[in-house]
């Protein structure tokens, strides 16, 4: 049977000795409030902030206007609010009063809040909102603080769904912008053997399942969608580290942001991710901020104290803002940097300006270096009908795909790759004597990558997906110089790559929806009816055009 490849990748010397350069980010920081008592816990949608303010014994949720420059309360009547999230114009926060409850307020329209989902000695908290989907830690379905499950509401429908059924601790909840995807942390009732859980909207409800496995102790996830990032705690060299790490809502294969110290709370908006940094050196936690576009990692602050809850949004016009919270004076504040996303220049070989013949993609799949690899995956011929395997990834750019043709097996004789439903290899480049098969291959971020093989049981291949090679010039373009703007030198950081063997099996359909095509470990149901598809788009051009197809068999001397 097909099977998807597991490794654990270790970066290798470049193949360019040349390192590549970087830019700056130039951009704006702001206090959005320093007042009395402690401004915490910022999230932020555009150019709008929401946080929680605490002085005196009292909590508010205040939400600023980071053009306008207007900050005003939530008003709460003398009610306890705290733990605030924004998207668009619509706020959502936990009320402490006779109950806990998930309320939510139209900024635009100046209206009182609005309870969701009102339930008498309800107990809820941890709401997040993306588009119209809201979603909390919600206690009162099983009565117990060490039991919480995942619930989300549909502000269009105002409608309830619950997310999760089972005897474990569902926590820290996110959603997509879209509300499409929700994703969260499930441990067990002492919190630890932590894993990512995701649901994703399938039409007629959500449908969840495992992100991540048992490779280590995972928390805080975060999702724009197309990726979930999240920080995980995993042994490395004797000891105990802390990551980020990332990987598409698909599944496949997981990416890895090693550096030295502890990396904490991510936040990802479009093709950037916003983190807690505490690097040995400085000894305490800054705001970090990594371009998964360019591989260029930049440190936001530089303040002696910690920094931490960050969150980020980017809009469509390239506007991104990153909020914090900051220990200052014995009281914590809120703080903002804008910038606009730098351009990027053309990849261009640092070699190739010297007169040097950039990489072919033959060496890159020969000697990949510090080339990330996004997607691996073995495919291997039994009997019967053609064998078909596939695996969603993100990339994003130039790329280069490889077949590595008898990878555990003989050299497979009749064979087809596709990314996106394009055809990248057809059985013409399968040949007894073709060891390696390489293509360069344009990535657009979300990616489906599906192969069939078929002719003589025992054959096999090996495909692999890279991205931007590192040696690639990824230079940023200088943004236009602002009034008062802050400039923010980056470092060129490529992530590592690890598969452990994509997404669990176990999947949990809540009861409100209807249950469709089961998910299986290479993704969603989509995967499998993709390849249904693509099947009968095989059989489709022999009983339309049959003559031609054998004759072009023939001379080419494959079979199928």
């Amino acid at each position: 049977m097909p099977r998807a490849l597991a490794l654990v990748t270790c970066l290798l010397p470049a193949l360019s000795g040349a390192a590549p350069e970087v830019g700056e980010l130039s951009g704006v920081s702001k206090l959005v409030n320093g007042g009395p008592g402690d401004q915490t816990d910022p999230h932020v949608s555009g150019a709008l902030v929401a946080y929680t303010s605490e002085s005196g014994g009292q909590s508010e949720i205040r939400y600023h206007d980071l053009v306008a420059g207007t900050d005003q309360a939530i008003p709460n009547g003398g009610a306890f609010d705290f733990v605030s999230d924004v998207s668009g114009k619509t706020v959502v926060f936990t009320r402490v009063s006779t109950s806990s409850a998930i309320f939510t307020y139209d900024v635009s329209s100046g209206q009182a809040p609005v309870e969701l989902a009102p339930q008498a000695g309800s107990s809820r908290r941890s709401a997040v909102v993306g588009g119209r989907t809201v979603a909390w830690q919600d206690f009162g379905y099983t009565g117990s603080t060490l039991e919480p499950e995942i619930a989300v509401y549909d502000l269009d429908k105002a409608s309830l769904t619950r997310l999760t059924n089972d005897r474990m601790l569902d926590r820290t909840p996110s959603v997509s912008p879209d509300g499409k995807t929700v994703v969260w942390a499930k441990c067990d009732a002492a919190g630890q053997g932590c894993d990512v859980w995701q649901a994703r909207w399938g039409g007629s409800g959500f449908y969840s399942q495992a992100l991540t496995g048992s490779e280590g102790e995972e928390s805080q996830p975060d999702t724009n969608g197309d990726l979930v990032v999240y920080a995980s705690t995993r042994m490395a060299e004797g000891g105990s580290d802390r990551d980020i790490y990332w990987k598409s809502v698909n599944g496949g294969t997981e990416q890895h942001l090693a550096l030295p110290g502890i990396d904490a709370n991510p936040s990802i908006s479009g093709s950037l991710i916003a983190f807690e940094r505490k690097d040995p050196a400085r000894g305490h936690f800054d705001i970090a901020l990594y371009n998964l576009d360019t591989q260029i990692l930049y440190r936001l602050t530089d303040a002696p104290g910690d920094e931490s809850l960050n969150d980020l949004s980017v809009s469509e016009d390239g506007t991104v803002r990153v909020v914090w919270t900051a220990r200052e004076n014995g009281d914590y504040n809120v703080h903002a940097f804008t910038f606009k996303l730098p351009g990027r220049n053309p990849c261009v070989d640092a070699a190739a300006t010297e007169g040097e013949a950039a990489p072919t993609p033959e060496s890159v799949c020969l000697q990949p270096g510090k080339t990330p690899l996004l997607a691996a995956l073995e495919v291997a011929r039994t009997t019967g009908q053609p064998n078909a395997v596939s695996l969603g990834f993100y990339g994003r750019g130039a790329g280069v795909l490889c077949v590595d043709n008898g990878y555990s097996g003989e050299r497979a004789t009749s064979g087809w790759v596709w990314l996106d439903g394009a055809e990248i290899v057809d059985p013409s480049s399968f040949k007894p004597t073709v060891s390696l098969v390489a293509r360069n291959v344009t990535l657009k971020g979300n990616t489906w990558l599906a192969s069939l093989i078929s002719g003589k049981a025992g054959s096999s291949f090996r495909i692999r997906v890279y991205g931007n090679a590192s040696q690639c010039g990824a230079v940023e373009a200088e943004a236009p110089a602002e009034e008062g703007a802050q400039r923010i030198p980056g470092e060129h950081v490529a992530p590592m790559s690890l598969d452990f063997g994509g997404v669990s099996v176990v999947t949990f359909v809540p009861e409100e929806s209807e249950r469709g095509v089961g998910c299986s470990a290479g993704g969603s149901s989509l995967a499998a009816a993709g390849l249904v598809l693509v099947a009968l788009w095989l059989m489709r051009p022999r009983r339309e055009f049959g003559v031609v197809r054998r004759n072009k068999l023939r001379r080419s001397g494959r079979a199928l």
